[in-house]
C-alpha cells in the first residue's frame, strides 16, 4: 500500500524549468561559457555544483551567480495550478506528503510553501540521482521504501526511486518523454491520485 508520496520541486511542482534554464545560461555565460536549452535540460535537478562542475572549473562561482539569478526572478514562479488540491486529498486519505530537491534550504525558505517534510541539497552529503535524499525522508516519515511513490520529471528523480525499490513516477506535464527508469507516467500532478488508488487496489487483489 502506497503510505507516501514525494515530489521534486523544480518542473514537477513549481513550473519553473524556464527560468532554471536561463538562469543557468546566464551565470555561465559570465564565465564565457555558452550552453543551449538542450544541453542543460536533462541536468535540471542535479546539485548546483555538479552541473556548473561539468562545464568550468569555476563552479562555485558559477553555482552561486545560478542561485542569484534565480532568486531575483522568483516572484515569476508560481506552482501548477493543481499541486495544492493534490497534496490536500492525499493527505485527506492519510498518504503522507513531502518534496526532495536539489535545491538550497535558503531557497525553500524564501518560498515558503506549505509543505513538509522537505529534503533540501543542504541536507544531505550526496544529493540526486544519489539514493540518500530519498531514504532520509523516508526515514523522518517512518515509511518503508516499498510503500513509496517518487514523482518526478527528470531521470535525476527516477533513478534512486528505482535503487530503493520504491515506485517511481515520471510527470510529464505535456511532453513526450519517456524513461526506462519510470514505472509510470503522468501528465500532471493530480493524475498521482488515481494513479496510487490504482496501485492500492492492485496490492489489496495480491
Amino acid at each position: 500500500m502506497i503510505q507516501a508520496v514525494i515530489f521534486d520541486l523544480d518542473g514537477t511542482i513549481l513550473n519553473s524549468m524556464a527560468l532554471r534554464i536561463d538562469a543557468w545560461k546566464h551565470a555561465f555565460s559570465l564565465y564565457d561559457v555558452n550552453l543551449s536549452d538542450e544541453t542543460l535540460r536533462p541536468l535540471i535537478g542535479l546539485p548546483g555544483l555538479v552541473i556548473a562542475g561539468k562545464f568550468s572549473e569555476k563552479a562555485h562561482e558559477i553555482d552561486f551567480e545560478e542561485e542569484k539569478y534565480f532568486r531575483s526572478h522568483l516572484a515569476e514562479l508560481k506552482l501548477f495550478n493543481d499541486v495544492d488540491e493534490t497534496f490536500s486529498t492525499l493527505g485527506n486519505r492519510g498518504i503522507k506528503t513531502g518534496i526532495v530537491t536539489s535545491s538550497k534550504k535558503a531557497l525553500m525558505e524564501i518560498l515558503k510553501l506549505p509543505y513538509n517534510p522537505v529534503i533540501t541539497i543542504d541536507d544531505v552529503v550526496f544529493g540526486k540521482p544519489d539514493p540518500e535524499p530519498y531514504l532520509k525522508i523516508l526515514e523522518i516519515m517512518k515509511v518503508n521504501p516499498e510503500n513509496a511513490a517518487f514523482v518526478g520529471d527528470a531521470e535525476t528523480d527516477l533513478i534512486p526511486a528505482r535503487e530503493i525499490k520504491s515506485v517511481s513516477v515520471l510527470i510529464r506535464h505535456g511532453s513526450n518523454k519517456v524513461s526506462e527508469n519510470a514505472d509510470y507516467y503522468i501528465d500532471n500532478v493530480s493524475e498521482i491520485l488515481k494513479l496510487v488508488s490504482g496501485l492500492e487496489k492492485l496490492r489489496k487483489k495480491s
